[in-house]
């Protein structure tokens, strides 16, 4: 682990960049779960009247009229922006060095990939959650060393 020079002033060690990218990737999922949102209200208003003609077949988008319904488009909104709220103000923690924060942040990633893999039997946002947890694992790395550094030279001034 590389600390600061010993004639620093600086409190912190701002060479390692890994809890500013933890956030960053939470911020980044939230952003990438409103912009599926947005794919989920373009696809209702595409499917939304069928069998209207085009070089689409009339029974594909019978089906897909079917699969976007105004409430089930109405649901994957609402649970997007949700997400991206909850992963938003997890990301101000994040950058303010919270352990809570980043565990939940990542326990978030992992429970939506595994009910995507098993619920939905879909491959959907495995790369992306791989490599937000890889982000978030970093920034966890190094937010419990620093708070157990802090305690510790608490309780030495004591």
């Amino acid at each position: 682990m590389d600390y600061p020079k010993e004639d620093s002033k600086s409190l912190y060690d701002y060479s390692d960049n890994s809890v500013q990218h933890a956030g960053y990737a939470a911020i980044a999922y939230a952003a990438i779960n409103l912009f599926s949102g947005v794919l989920a209200l373009i696809q209702y208003f595409i499917y939304h009247r069928p069998g209207t003609g085009g070089i689409i077949s009339h029974g594909f988008v019978s089906q897909q009229y079917l699969q976007h319904t105004p409430l089930l488009t109405a649901v994957a909104m609402a649970f997007s922006i949700i997400i991206a709220v909850t992963s938003g103000i997890l990301a101000f923690f994040i950058f303010r060095r919270s352990r809570f924060a980043v565990v939940t942040m990542l326990a978030l990633v992992i429970v939506l990939q595994l009910f995507t893999w098993f619920v939905a039997h879909s491959p959907a946002g495995t790369l992306v959650s791989i490599i937000v947890a890889g982000f978030l694992l970093r920034g966890a790395r190094r937010i419990f060393p620093d708070y157990s550094e802090r305690r510790l030279d608490a309780t030495k001034e004591v």
